[in-house]
């Protein structure tokens, strides 16, 4: 038999602010996903960043991320820089622009949005499992 114990002054006093946002619609994603984890479900995506080139190859891989599930380009310090969210049922278009960019300096594999251990080398090979070729 345990004792139940005596509230505190500080268990007491009525909460300062909400457990939970009711609405959370104005809100950045990255703010949700640290207040909410969870909360709001995304689709999951592996993004392609590669840096802006007058390469054939480079003008390729544009085409090719035209298709992605979202595209943007941006600037990073003087560099323009170009994502591609692929999702799963675009592996086979991922599979093909990593491996145009893939191994070009300044190319980073993004796993969910973040930066993730082992991209090339685990995440690409295991999207290549959703190849419907």
């Amino acid at each position: 038999m345990s004792r139940e114990r005596v509230p505190t002054y500080a268990d007491r006093l009525p909460p300062v602010v909400p457990a939970v946002e009711e609405n959370i619609d104005g809100m950045s994603d990255e703010l949700v996903e640290i207040l909410y984890p969870g909360r709001r479900q995304k689709p999951f995506a592996i993004s392609v960043v590669f840096d802006d080139s007058k390469d054939d190859v480079v003008a390729k891989a544009l085409r090719l991320s035209a298709r992605a599930a979202s595209f943007s380009t941006f600037q990073e310090g003087s560099i323009t820089r170009h994502r591609a969210d692929f999702q799963v049922e675009q592996a086979s278009i991922l599979r093909d622009v990593a491996s145009l960019v893939g191994a070009r300096p300044g190319s980073e594999i993004l796993v969910a949005g973040r930066k993730a251990p082992y991209g090339h080398e685990l995440w690409l090979p295991l999207m290549s499992f959703f190849v419907k070729e």
